[in-house]
């Protein structure tokens, strides 16, 4: 909003708490530009990002979405500043010009993720950022940073809603008691109203939370937040996913008009075993000549690989491990159904893009993301999971989907055409542009004088969390992942070489 006053930044920068108070055939679909939405533009001459990873080690929906608000804001005239943890194997060229690294901890489970902690060197370097607005788009106690900065310096804080902890939280525990019925409600009765209780304390220290869906927003004004909660979707990236199409990347054995894709990262909280149990007993078994192609890696690939191998259908199940994103379309779009059996997901970006580039979807009803995005018997199908014969009934609609191309190619043109107006650049922008805009007033509203105890409270609690977090990771081995070394965008493009080898070793600057 042009004229708006500048929160003010506290003078007092030397002690840590003590601050003062289109491929879409021949059809070309438009897209809404931002200034059609009338959007009200914030004053941010320099916008702050926190995000978990400074370096991205691995593809990840979160962090795409942080690099997309990177390039956007920069477009507009921001200098825009990334805070994350320290990544000590931070190459130059995989970092933005303009970046804060916190000292931080591995998280030795999950090779390349850093747990952040408070250091008086990079709390000075946040201070002296004099940020205009910080967004964090994090689920860990990074938040903190962002709830220190406001208290101490009345920056505007923005927080997304990232994680879905019920949905999650299991992924920290080992094998042995994954499935122990007695620990599991222990944690969801106790651990996690704990965890999302303080949350909500977070969320209400700043000055508007995002979701990415209605379900969430109500979800999270029924457990507590007063903040204002604005439902912004993630947009996909026209510059990727219109670009050309290249050769067919599917094995040969995978028959064209039988062919379903899933992409995500391979670990349980994305109940991939679930989906091989569905495809080996309601779908292999009705058409042989289906096929299931799993894009991604993680720390549960070998373990899905063994669990194709034992029901029988490890011929008719590939995995060509992590794609690099430029790639990712040309999977989408030689592929013919995309199928999702997550309940973990805040949006589901892998779902927008599938239907950005016309590939139906069959899906769990999750009340959040990814129901938000399927229109049901128009561009895909949603499953109760809940349902006695939700597996089954899951199968039948792919089955269903695959035995008549007409419907199929009917689902296409309506997912495609639909997913262009939701996940239009443009609309995610200006929705982003307003939200700044009433956080900004919001904190000028709402900003008081904090006690030397609300002041330093925020550090604590992040330095005690992710040195809990950090024991924990140490429960279950290291984990293999991104086995070969495809990489993520980097934050001013979305291109990248597709391996490791083609970049230079250079010393870190983190």
């Amino acid at each position: 909003m042009t004229g708006l006053t500048q929160p003010v930044a506290s003078s007092d920068r030397n002690s840590i708490g003590l601050g003062a108070s289109e491929i879409s055939g021949s059809r070309a679909v438009p897209r809404t530009s931002g200034s059609a939405l009338a959007a009200r533009r914030p004053h941010l001459p320099r916008l702050g990002i926190l995000n978990d990873y400074v370096r991205i080690p691995y593809a990840n929906g979160s962090s795409f979405a942080s690099q997309f608000l990177y390039r956007e804001f920069t477009k507009l005239g921001s200098e825009v500043t990334v805070v994350g943890p320290r990544d000590p194997k931070a190459v130059v060229e995989e970092l933005p010009p303009e970046h804060i690294c916190l000292s931080s901890v591995p998280f030795r489970h999950h090779p390349g993720v850093h747990l952040s902690m408070p250091d008086r060197a990079g709390l000075r370097q946040l201070a002296d950022a004099r940020l205009s607005l910080l967004v964090a788009q994090t689920g860990s106690a990074l938040l903190d940073a962002g709830v220190w900065l406001r208290r101490n310096h009345q920056v505007p804080l923005v927080c997304v809603n990232t994680i879905h902890l019920p949905a999650v939280y299991d992924v920290l525990l080992p094998q042995a008691v994954h499935n122990s019925p007695t620990l599991h409600r222990f944690l969801q009765q106790r651990v996690v109203p704990w965890v999302e209780r303080a949350n909500v304390a977070v969320y209400n220290s700043g000055d508007a939370l995002v979701v990415l869906s209605e379900g969430l927003k109500a979800y999270w004004r029924d457990l507590g937040v007063t903040v204002p909660i604005h439902v912004i979707p993630r947009s996909v990236d026209p510059s990727v996913f219109d670009a050309p199409v290249g050769e067919d990347p599917f094995p040969r054995q995978a028959k064209r008009g039988k062919r379903l894709l899933v992409v995500c990262r391979h670990t349980r909280e994305k109940n991939v075993e679930r989906l091989l149990n569905i495809f080996a007993q309601h779908v292999a078994s009705r058409d042989p000549e289906v096929t299931l192609t799993l894009v991604g890696d993680g720390p549960d690939h070998d373990h899905f690989k063994g669990i194709a191998e034992k029901l029988g259908v490890a011929t008719r199940c590939f995995f060509p491990g992590e794609i690099s994103l430029p790639d990712i379309p040309t999977w989408y779009r030689h592929a013919d159904v995309f199928v999702y059996t997550s309940l973990s997901e805040t949006y589901g970006q892998v779902v927008s893009e599938a239907l950005w580039c016309g590939l139906p979807v069959v899906a769990f009803s999750d009340g959040k993301g990814v129901s938000d995005q399927v229109d049901v018997e128009s561009d895909g199908y949603l499953i109760d999971p809940l349902a006695r014969d939700a597996d089954s009934s899951f199968g039948a609609r792919i089955v269903q989907l695959l035995s008549d191309p007409e419907q199929l190619q009917a689902f296409s043109t309506r997912a495609e055409n639909k997913a262009r107006r939701r996940s239009d650049p443009g609309r995610c922008v200006a929705a982003y542009q307003e939200t700044f805009a009433q956080a900004q007033e919001h904190c000028m509203l709402t900003a008081r004088p904090q006690s030397f105890l609300q002041r330093v409270g925020p550090l604590v609690h992040m330095a005690a969390l992710h040195s809990l977090l950090a024991v924990l990771g140490c429960i279950r081995p290291p984990a293999t992942v991104n086995r070969h070394g495809r990489l993520p965008p980097r934050w001013e493009s979305p291109k990248l070489p597709q391996t490791a080898d083609s970049l230079k070793s250079v010393p870190s600057a983190a």
